[in-house]
This record gives C-alpha cells, structure tokens and sequence, in this order.
C-alpha cells in the first residue's frame, strides 16, 4: 500500500515539475514520468528517475531503467532527456531500440546508441546511431544495416 502510495505521490511531483519545466506548456502536452524513485537536485538542473521508468509526451512513450531531465535553471524549461538502459521507444507503430537515449527540446530528436534498433512492421534498421526526428517523422542510421521484408506472393497466385 505503501509502495503505490509513494509511486502516485511520485507520478504527481513529476508531472507538477515537468509541466512546469515544459516549453510553451499551455499549448503543448506535458511529459509525464513514472518511476520508483526520483532524485531533484533543489539548486541544480536536473531531476533523475529511476527504476522502471515511463516516459510519455505528446503520443510518445519511452521506457528505461533510468531517466534524466535537463532543464535550464533561468526559465525552467526543459533542455533534454536523457534514458540509460533497456531503452524502447514506441510512437505509431514503429518500436525503437538501444542502450542509450537522448531527447533534445529544441531540435525534436532522439539519438539512439549501443545496439540502436529501429522495428515497424517486420522492417528493422539497425546501428551504431540512429536519429529520429520527431517533428519531421523522418530518421537517419549511421553505422548500419537495413532489413526489408516485401510482401510475398504464394507461388499459386503468381502462376496466375
């Protein structure tokens, strides 16, 4: 009882400060996070979660073992997200994996690394980094290989 006690206040505290930090909240989606433990550095400028960390923002979901945000300590808006370990991306359809993650504000993109993978459909882009920009809906894979499955048409029909 405790646990899930803690685990709304948590939900609550983040969303309250995240809301805040977010650029042009009135006219945006707030980034929620769920944790099991988060860490704020009062006078600093960032804010940690860790343990079973959920991101979501604005039709985006992030999962990872930890997660810190970056915000600049003048306007309290956020800089950037950061998530390490056991990273997955889901955004309409499409499921990006990796190690590490970084989310940059003011460019819209998520730069993946350590074994970055890319899944929609039966599709997979895999590399060393991949960027997703958000806004554009468009991505770039360094270091990689591509796996394209077309659609295959059973022998009796192509017979036909």
């Amino acid at each position: 009882m405790l646990k899930r006690y803690f685990k709304s206040s948590l939900l609550l505290a983040a969303a309250a400060l995240l809301t805040a930090a977010a650029p042009g909240a009135g006219s945006r989606e707030p980034v929620v996070i769920t944790s099991i433990r988060m860490l704020a550095d009062q006078l600093g400028d960032k804010v940690t979660f860790v343990g079973e960390v959920t991101l979501k923002k604005e039709g985006m979901t992030l999962y990872s073992d930890s997660v810190v945000v970056f915000y600049d300590v003048l306007t309290k808006e956020i800089r950037e997200i950061e998530a390490k370990g056991n990273v997955v991306v889901r955004k309409e359809g499409r499921v990006a994996l990796a190690n590490k993650a970084s989310y940059y504000v003011r460019d819209d993109k998520i730069v993946l690394t350590g074994d970055a993978r890319i899944i929609e459909n039966e599709s997979q882009l895999g590399g060393e980094r991949i960027t997703l920009f958000i806004r554009d809906d468009r991505s770039i894979v360094e270091g990689g290989k591509v796996i394209l499955y077309q659609n295959r048409i059973p022998e009796e029909k192509r017979d036909q």
